[in-house]
């Protein structure tokens, strides 16, 4: 199984591919999925990234692939607009995207809806069995291993949250709220 089969296995079959010359040049693509994690909702995620090997803080590389996921179609060319630039710092910085941290948005990206910034997570509306994908087979010289990491937009009270109580606690507060991909949900706190 490679990475492709593992995202169509949690969000079946990419039903669109958004041609972005910069990224085709460094062999990164960015697709959608229709109806993933749930119905009526899409996710747009990076295929090839994971060719580019990341650095953790710690110094050890890691591989990842990116994505977000929305209920509003208002959003999808701003999501990968998004992505977009989110794997170009990964490649040009060559740092891995921790969790728990998050990213000042692009001015005009989400303006609309108020949100601030993106919080990196788990993709956690997905099963578990997605968290990680893990193969010895080498099909293609991919790694052995991919963190996907789901990006999760947040407003300046939440990163206000973070910054006093830790990310630990924000993290609780996502796992008890279903609204995360919808861009009209009300801060957390």
């Amino acid at each position: 199984m490679n990475y492709l089969d593992h995202l169509e296995q949690h969000c079946g079959e990419f039903t669109e591919a958004f041609p972005i010359e910069e990224l085709e040049q460094k062999n990164v693509q960015i697709l959608k999925f229709k109806d993933a994690p749930f119905k009526e909702i899409y996710t747009i995620a990076s295929l090839g990234l994971l060719f580019h090997p990341l650095q953790t803080e710690d110094g050890s590389l890691m591989h990842q692939e990116i994505m977000m996921s929305a209920e509003q179609p208002d959003v999808q060319d701003e999501i990968i607009f998004l992505l977009w630039q989110l794997a170009e710092y990964a490649m040009r910085t060559g740092h891995a995207f921790d969790a728990a941290e998050y990213y000042p948005l692009p001015e005009g990206i989400f303006e609309k809806y108020q949100f601030s910034s993106v919080y990196v997570t788990s993709p956690v509306y997905f099963d578990e069995s997605f968290f990680l994908f893990e193969t010895d087979s080498n099909v293609g010289n991919e790694p052995d291993t991919v963190l996907p990491v789901w990006f999760v937009p947040i407003f300046e009270s939440e990163e206000k949250y973070i910054e006093k109580y830790g990310a630990n606690r924000f993290e609780d507060l996502l796992f008890e709220t279903d609204e995360l991909v919808d861009f009209n949900r009300k801060p957390l706190v």
